[in-house]
């Protein structure tokens, strides 16, 4: 978990949420387990151990420039999650990942029959996918 963040998602009026956490979990098939199957079937896969906060924030605003603006966020290790705006994410992502510590899960809020979840693993790679109603 990145440091202080129960406080940081307080600072941003935000709490953790354990009906986001189950939200997540069931959205990406009933288990933190099937994450590597899904980002096996990523249609982007992308390095980000050599790009800096604002080319991070780049690349997360392009990949989201067509979402609904509400997000389910979670930290699989640390079982926590919370619902927030895109520009929160985009504003505050220097505080809700770290590098080479923290896996971050990244859904849209939706009720489309399809959904895109990025995911910012510890290894510092980020995957883009688009999971289908059937997926879910």
């Amino acid at each position: 978990m990145p440091p202080g963040l129960t406080e940081k998602l307080a600072a941003m009026g935000l709490r953790p949420d354990p009906s986001t956490l189950e939200r997540v979990i069931d959205l990406i098939g009933g288990s933190w387990c099937e994450l590597p199957r899904l980002r096996s079937n990523a249609h982007l896969h992308m390095d980000v151990s050599e790009a800096d906060d604002d080319e991070l924030r780049s690349a997360l605003s392009l990949l989201l420039a067509e979402s609904s603006g509400l997000l389910n966020v979670a930290w699989p290790t640390d079982r926590v999650a919370a619902e927030m705006t895109v520009s929160s994410l985009l504003d505050s992502i220097d505080d809700l990942w770290y590098p080479a510590m923290d896996d971050l899960v990244v859904l849209e809020v939706s009720s489309a029959d399809d959904r895109l979840m990025i995911v910012l693993d510890h290894e510092e790679r980020l995957t883009c996918t688009r999971l289908a109603a059937h997926t879910n």
